[in-house]
C-alpha cells in the first residue's frame, strides 16, 4: 500500500515539473532568447576591425593592402588618411583595397570605416622603427648546437641586404642566408655578452636606408664556453686523436709520433721515426648537423668568412660530428680567413688546414673547400693522419711539389709540378718578357700550394726587368718587374697575398689572386657528394708583356669506410695570368694538388 502512494507521488512530481519545463520555454521563445542563443552559437566571431600588411617598398613609396571588417552591422564607407578620398562599400561585411602612397616625412596613417549604424571604426599606423621592421620577416633555424641559421625576406624593393651584430661593428652584405656562430659572436664580442643585438638593414636603389633592430631575441646558452688551456692528447696518428677521444670544444695539442722511409743525401733509403705536436682547434657537434648558410662576420670592422676563430693563431681546424652532417645547396664549409688588410698586412688563412669528421654520413649538396685557404707563412711539417695495420702511415709530406724555374728574355712561364701521393701543387712561374727575367715559383708545404712568381719585361736599351720568386711556406707571390718605359705592364703572382703587379698605365692592370690551395682532410663512415669538394690554386696577375703565375692546388684526403658518391672532386692549380699583347711571353699555371680517397676497411687508395 505504501508502495503504491509513492508511485503516485513520484508521477505528481514528475507531471508538474514537464509543465513548468514547457511553461519555460514558450516563455523563452517568445522572447527571442533561444534564437539568439542559438544564433549566438553558430554565429562566426564578431569582427570590428581596420588590418593592414605592407607588400612594397621602394624609394619611399609603399604599397599596402588594407582589410576593413564589420562582421556584424556591414561597412558603409572607407575614408582615406587626410580624407583623401572615400570608398563606398554597400554593407559589405570586409572590404580589402590596395592603398600607395610615399611616407617620406609622415609620422601617421589614420583610416577609418563607418558602419552601417553610423559607427566609426578607427585604425592608426605610426611610421615608427616598428612599422619598417614589421616589413621584414625572419626565421632562425638550428644549423648546430652553437649554430643557426638566420633567413630574412624583405619587401620588394630592397637592393641591399645587410646585417650586424652589436652596436659598434660595421655592415655586413649578403645574398642569401646568414649564419650565427655562437663562438663567433663571444669572439667578436671579447666573451662579455651573451645577449648580443641583430641589426638588420635594406637599402632601396637610390640609397635610402631602412635600419631596424632585429625582432630575434638572441641568446647565447651559458654553458657555452670555448676551452682555452691546451691540453696534450697523445695518439698514433691525428684521426686516432679525433676518434678515440672524448674532447669538448677548444684548443689541444695533438702529439703524433710517426714513422715515414726517406731517402738521406746520399740516396740511401732510411727509416725516420719523429714525434709532432699538431696545435689545433676543436669544434665538437652531438647532434646531426643541417648547415643552410655561409659564416660571415665584421671584427674590428674586418670581414672574415667561414668556420672558426679569427684569430691569427695557426691551428688546424678540426670539426667533430658525432652523428650526420648535411650541407644544402649554396652553404660552404671552409675555415676562417679574411682578404682584407689588417694593420697594412693582408690577413688570410692561419688555419693548418681542415679536418672534418663526420661519423655517420656526410651529404654534401653544397661545397665543402680549401680553395685560397692554403696556410700562410707556414713551413711545412709530415702530417701522419692515419696508421694503417701493417704500420705504416698515410701522411701529408712537409714538402709539395716543385715550383717552375725562372725564365728569362723572351721566355713563357714554366708550369708549378702536380702533387702526388698526397702532395701539393707548386706555382707557376711569371712570364719572362722581352729584357725580363721572371720569378720562379715557390714549392707546395703540407699546408699550402706554392705561390706564383712574377713576370717581368725591360725594353730594347736593356733595361732589364725582373720579377721576385713564389714563397715556398705558403707567403706572398712574386711581385712583377718592369724595366725602363716602353713595355706596358707585369703582373704579380699569386699567393698569400698575391704579388704586386707593375704598370706605366693603370689600364693594364688586372691584380694577382690572393690565396693558394690548403690542406683537406674528411674522415667519415659514408660520404655522398653531391656537389663539390675542392682545394684549388688562385690565378696570377694580368700582365701585357708577361703575366703572373697562379699558385699551387691543395691536398684532398677522403678516409671512407662504407661507400662514396665521389660527385665532383677537384684540385686544380691556378690559372696563369693573361698578356694579350705578347702572347708568347705567357705565365705558367700552378701545378694540380693531389686527391686521394682511401677506403680505410679494407684499405685501399685511389688517386
Amino acid at each position: 500500500m505504501k508502495n503504491k502512494n509513492k508511485k503516485k507521488i513520484f508521477l505528481i512530481m514528475l507531471i508538474i515539473l514537464l509543465f513548468i519545463i514547457s511553461i519555460a520555454l514558450l516563455i523563452l521563445s517568445q522572447t527571442g532568447t533561444i534564437n539568439r542563443i542559438i544564433n549566438n552559437i553558430n554565429k562566426e566571431e564578431i569582427k570590428k576591425e581596420i588590418s593592414y600588411e605592407v607588400y612594397k617598398h621602394v624609394n619611399g613609396k609603399t604599397a599596402m593592402l588594407v582589410v576593413a571588417e564589420d562582421t556584424e552591422n556591414g561597412i558603409e564607407k572607407i575614408i582615406y588618411p587626410n580624407n583623401e578620398m572615400e570608398l563606398y562599400c554597400n554593407g559589405k561585411t570586409k572590404v580589402a583595397f590596395d592603398y600607395n602612397t610615399d611616407i617620406t616625412g609622415k609620422e601617421s596613417l589614420t583610416f577609418k570605416a563607418i558602419n552601417m549604424l553610423g559607427e566609426e571604426i578607427e585604425k592608426t599606423i605610426q611610421i615608427n622603427d616598428q612599422f619598417y621592421l614589421d616589413m621584414i620577416d625572419h626565421n632562425l633555424t638550428k644549423e648546430t648546437e652553437t649554430q643557426k641559421c638566420l633567413t630574412v625576406n624583405y619587401k620588394e624593393g630592397s637592393a641591399t641586404k645587410q646585417y650586424k651584430i652589436g652596436e659598434g661593428e660595421t655592415w655586413t652584405n649578403y645574398t642569401n642566408a646568414i649564419r650565427l656562430d655562437d663562438y663567433q659572436i663571444l669572439e667578436t664580442l671579447e666573451n662579455e655578452n651573451k645577449t648580443p643585438k641583430v641589426y638588420l638593414k635594406q637599402v632601396d636603389n637610390i640609397g635610402n636606408e631602412i635600419i631596424v633592430e632585429s625582432k630575434l631575441n638572441y641568446t647565447i646558452p651559458d654553458n657555452i664556453t670555448y676551452k682555452q688551456e691546451e691540453t696534450v692528447v697523445e695518439g698514433e696518428s691525428i684521426l686516432a686523436c679525433v676518434e678515440d677521444n672524448e674532447l669538448q670544444t677548444g684548443n689541444y695539442i695533438f702529439r703524433v709520433t710517426g714513422t715515414i722511409e726517406e731517402q738521406n743525401e746520399e740516396g740511401v733509403t732510411q727509416t725516420k721515426t719523429e714525434t709532432i705536436d699538431y696545435p689545433v682547434e676543436l669544434y665538437n657537434y652531438n647532434e646531426d648537423a643541417n648547415y643552410k648558410a655561409t659564416n660571415e662576420i665584421v671584427i674590428n670592422n674586418t670581414k672574415y668568412t667561414g668556420i672558426g676563430k679569427t684569430n691569427s693563431e695557426k691551428r688546424m681546424l678540426i670539426l667533430k660530428y658525432n652523428k650526420n652532417l648535411s650541407i644544402e645547396d649554396k652553404a660552404i664549409i671552409t675555415p676562417t680567413g679574411t682578404s682584407e688588410e689588417i694593420n697594412g698586412a693582408t690577413h688570410l688563412c692561419t688555419k693548418k688546414g681542415m679536418f672534418i669528421y663526420c661519423a655517420e654520413t656526410l651529404t654534401n649538396n653544397g661545397k665543402v673547400t680549401m680553395t685560397a685557404r692554403g696556410t700562410v707563412n707556414q713551413e711545412g711539417e709530415n702530417v701522419y693522419l692515419y696508421k694503417n695495420e701493417d704500420n705504416t702511415y698515410e701522411y701529408v709530406p712537409a714538402i709539395g711539389a716543385n715550383g717552375g724555374s725562372s725564365v728569362s728574355h723572351a721566355k713563357p712561364g714554366i708550369n708549378g709540378q702536380s702533387g702526388t701521393s698526397r702532395k701539393t701543387g707548386g706555382g707557376g712561374s711569371g712570364a719572362g718578357g722581352y729584357c725580363g727575367t721572371a720569378g720562379a715559383g715557390g714549392n707546395g708545404t703540407s699546408y699550402s700550394g706554392g705561390a706564383g712568381g712574377g713576370g717581368a719585361a725591360g725594353n730594347a736599351s736593356n733595361q732589364w726587368g725582373t720579377g721576385t720568386a713564389g714563397s715556398s711556406i705558403g707567403g706572398p707571390g712574386g711581385n712583377a718587374g718592369l724595366g725602363g718605359s716602353f713595355s706596358r705592364s707585369a703582373g704579380g703572382g699569386a699567393g698569400n697575398p698575391g704579388g704586386i703587379n707593375k704598370s706605366i698605365s693603370q689600364n693594364y692592370m688586372v691584380d694577382a689572386e690572393n690565396g693558394t690551395g690548403g690542406l683537406l682532410i674528411i674522415y667519415t663512415n659514408i660520404i655522398n657528394n653531391n656537389k663539390t669538394i675542392s682545394s684549388k690554386g688562385s690565378n696570377g696577375g694580368f700582365g701585357s708583356d708577361a703575366p703572373g703565375g697562379g699558385s699551387g692546388a691543395g691536398s684532398i684526403n677522403i678516409f671512407y669506410k662504407t661507400s662514396i658518391e665521389r660527385g665532383t672532386i677537384t684540385a686544380n692549380g691556378g690559372s696563369k695570368g693573361s698578356a694579350p699583347h705578347y702572347t708568347s711571353y705567357q705565365a705558367a699555371n700552378g701545378g694540380a694538388g693531389s686527391i686521394t680517397i682511401t677506403n680505410i676497411i679494407p684499405m685501399t687508395w685511389q688517386e
